[in-house]
């Protein structure tokens, strides 16, 4: 994520420069940047927010620990829709796991996705292992939730959909977990979706388990 914004906001790349040539839409009308940047520096993982990002995650695994809370992410505002997945870089189950938290990816309902060439790119770049955060005992992936388009046919882009989405959470009192339905769009303006869903387990740890490593 972080190459491509080097290499979005690099004015003398000449792939950028004949894009915005060539297609005016590319860049925005405020400051002449390129339009997906906008979009990638809002993304949690952005450069900016790095060592942010990195800070709060930490702290949050803190309070999962303590309280004895399962920390579940919601974002957006990128258009795409996905599932990233922080956890222990141990061994150990999800559901004693205080580091095992989602970040649910979902859209601006109203907002079209990027294009498909840009969503190509971005599943690429989320195959690569995240080290960011490994001094923390953490490991993050992009979770291949995506095995089957919208016409259920397989398909190698499976960790970020580009469609507009929005997402249902609710809770198994059953099982403690909790669940999250992300219902994709099948075509726009259609009101069909697909549902691909996530969950995660109720906790079964707490400070006094001492799972600080």
């Amino acid at each position: 994520m972080v190459m491509l914004e080097k290499i979005l906001s690099n004015k003398w790349n000449p792939v950028v420069k004949l894009a915005k040539m060539l297609l005016p839409a590319f860049t925005n009308n405020f400051n002449g940047q390129v339009e997906l940047l906008d979009d990638l520096n809002d993304h949690w993982c952005a450069a900016p927010h790095k060592k942010e990002r990195n800070w709060f995650i930490e702290r949050t695994h803190d309070l999962a620990l303590k309280r004895r809370l399962r920390i579940t992410f919601i974002s957006g505002d990128v258009h795409a829709g996905g599932c990233g997945v922080l956890f222990s870089g141990r061994n150990v189950a999800p559901s004693k796991d205080h580091r095992f938290m989602l970040a649910v990816i979902t859209s601006a309902i109203v907002n079209a996705p990027p294009p498909p060439a840009v969503i190509t790119i971005v599943n690429r770049l989320a195959r690569k292992k995240h080290r960011t955060l490994f001094y923390a005992h953490t490991r993050e992936n992009m979770l291949p939730l995506f095995q089957y388009d919208l016409e259920d046919k397989k398909q190698s882009n499976k960790y970020i959909i580009g469609a507009r989405n929005w997402c249902a959470a609710y809770i198994d009192e059953s099982t403690g977990e909790l669940h999250f339905d992300l219902h994709v769009e099948k075509s726009k303006g259609s009101g069909e979706t697909k549902v691909y869903s996530m969950k995660t387990p109720r906790p079964q740890y707490g400070a006094a388990n001492k799972q600080g490593v």
